[in-house]
């Protein structure tokens, strides 16, 4: 069975459960049990008398699992035969582990009322437990024998052993020709001291508080795009081989030129890594990409074409979802990690204006597309011809690449239908020139640099090319890059009727040149 299709009749088949099992009078004629009213044996004292079970109980008792399963907890064992683990050597102790604990599971199945359940085994896996006219299934195995009872759970005899299922995360850790992958993944693990429960024990000699400590395991990639490792959550997940791997990091990589000032080459590489995976994972199954208009991974990126993005992959089906492994991470750039750069006008952090105050306003009702829905008044303080009323924008997360940069201007008329002037604007680009974090400022005097009265206004600036990235996180917050708008009509201008030195500004944007 399909793992979406597992996945879809999960809910119908618990319920169908809930219902079966209220059927108690035929839940009796259900076990295999010995004469009298008890069960004669513990789980492993049954096991290790039943004739053809000989292999599986060496395997108990080279893993200690014959004394776990003899104590009073319940358990549910799906027993392989001898026939059926024929082929396993016993030396090979961590396989016999990883069979053992893949087929014993807590608490009591039987095959009563049984349609099809997931069923938690001792590893975390989920392994399917089914009934149907042609018999019982676990794990797609058959049981030739069935509900045996014992003192503390029952057995289920099957003709072949289920091979454990990696999850994605084992996957990736597993698999040759991920190695790329794998050591990014594992660069990012961490014990992190958890001060809210670990409790203070005593003051040593040196004054410092000594704890009774706990730690927490953390991943922060993993905590970021999804618990790859979780069985209980379903993912699906784009990985790239080690060519997969080289290819999008050496395509990504000239983006993050990252001052010295600012982290240098340690912080561009982290950045770039970071570019690579965080479009990777999407939640739920995706088996059949071309039925979806759009997908969207776990790092908020949309998708358009997401067939695209699975061409040429080979798709594996893991414990907590598919893995598709891909030798060209397929994102388009500007899809995922070299986005447009919007800065609204309202969005107050690091704004600045001069010889002018600034007002909010919002454009509901207008009829304008206007960004977000809100705008800015900038509106002149003073009457000198040369202070000129002006606000200056930071710009975030710009590349060590090219942007085409606009300003859109909102007509004075959205407010007042009479008020038809139009503004003048000119723009004073602050950009990062060396190394060092020196900024230089380029002036832009667009070629048509005066607004429409009449509707709003789309106005290129110019294109530039920025050789340093200037990406803000917790340690660099600030951003170094900024845009100012000057209004540039005159005194006499606004005196004679034909401009107006207020400016309405909606949104500055960052367009990528790819």
């Amino acid at each position: 069975m399909k793992l979406k299709e597992m996945h879809k009749i999960f809910f119908a088949i618990l319920l169908s459960m809930l219902i079966l099992s209220s059927c108690d009078e035929s839940w009796e004629e259900h076990y295999n049990k010995p004469e009298g009213d008890q069960p004669e044996y513990n789980l492993y004292g049954f096991i290790q008398s039943h004739p053809g079970l000989g292999k599986f109980s060496q395997m108990l008792e080279m893993t200690g699992y014959d004394t776990i399963i003899s104590a009073s907890q319940t358990y549910t064992i799906w027993a392989p035969t001898d026939a059926a683990l024929s082929g396993i050597s016993l030396d090979d102790q961590d396989l016999v582990l990883e069979i053992v604990i893949n087929h014993i599971a807590r608490g009591n199945f039987s095959t009563s009322g049984i349609v099809s359940r997931p069923v938690k085994m001792l590893n975390g896996k989920n392994i399917y437990f089914e009934g149907s006219a042609e018999g019982y299934f676990f794990g797609n195995k058959n049981l030739v024998e069935s509900n045996y009872r014992t003192r503390n759970g029952q057995v289920h005899i099957i003709d072949g052993y289920v091979p454990y299922n990696n999850n994605i995360l084992e996957f990736i850790q597993r698999t040759e020709g991920l190695d790329s992958i794998r050591q990014y993944l594992s660069m990012q693990d961490q014990w992190i001291f958890d001060s809210i429960n670990s409790q203070e024990i005593r003051i040593d000699s040196l004054g410092n508080v000594v704890y009774d400590s706990i730690f927490i395991f953390s991943n922060i990639v993993l905590d970021r795009i999804g618990s790859l490792g979780v069985e209980d959550s379903m993912y699906t997940v784009i990985i790239p081989d080690n060519t997969g791997w080289s290819e999008a990091y050496l395509r990504t990589k000239p983006y993050f030129n990252v001052p010295d000032i600012f982290g240098g080459p340690g912080r561009g590489k982290t950045f770039a890594r970071w570019s690579v995976v965080r479009d990777m994972v999407f939640r739920d199954i995706v088996e059949d990409p071309s039925q979806f208009s759009t997908l969207e991974s776990t790092g908020k990126n949309v998708f358009y074409s997401p067939a695209d993005l699975f061409v040429n992959a080979e798709m594996y089906e893991l414990s907590n979802g598919l893995g598709y492994v891909t030798s060209q991470m397929p994102y388009p750039d500007t899809s995922s990690w070299f986005k447009t750069i919007k800065v609204e006008g309202e969005y107050p952090f690091g704004r600045q204006n001069s010889n002018s105050n600034i007002y909010i306003r919002t454009g509901l009702g207008s009829g304008l597309d206007i960004s977000d829905n809100n705008y800015i008044i900038v509106d002149p303080t003073g009457i000198s011809n040369i202070a000129q009323p002006s606000v200056e924008f930071p710009i975030p997360n710009s590349l060590s690449a090219t942007y085409n940069i606009y300003c859109v201007f909102v007509p004075a008329s959205v407010t007042d239908p009479d008020n038809m002037l139009p503004n003048k604007a000119t723009f004073l680009l602050t950009y990062i020139r060396t190394t060092t974090g020196r900024t230089g400022r380029q002036t832009f005097i667009p070629e048509n640099n005066i607004t429409d009265p009449t509707g709003l206004t789309k106005m290129f600036i110019g294109q530039f090319d920025f050789e340093f990235a200037n990406v803000q996180d917790a340690e660099f917050s600030t951003s170094a890059v900024k845009l100012e708008v000057k209004n540039a009509v005159t005194i006499e201008e606004e005196n004679a009727g034909t401009f107006s030195r207020t400016m309405q500004i909606d949104c500055i944007i960052f367009e990528p040149v790819f």
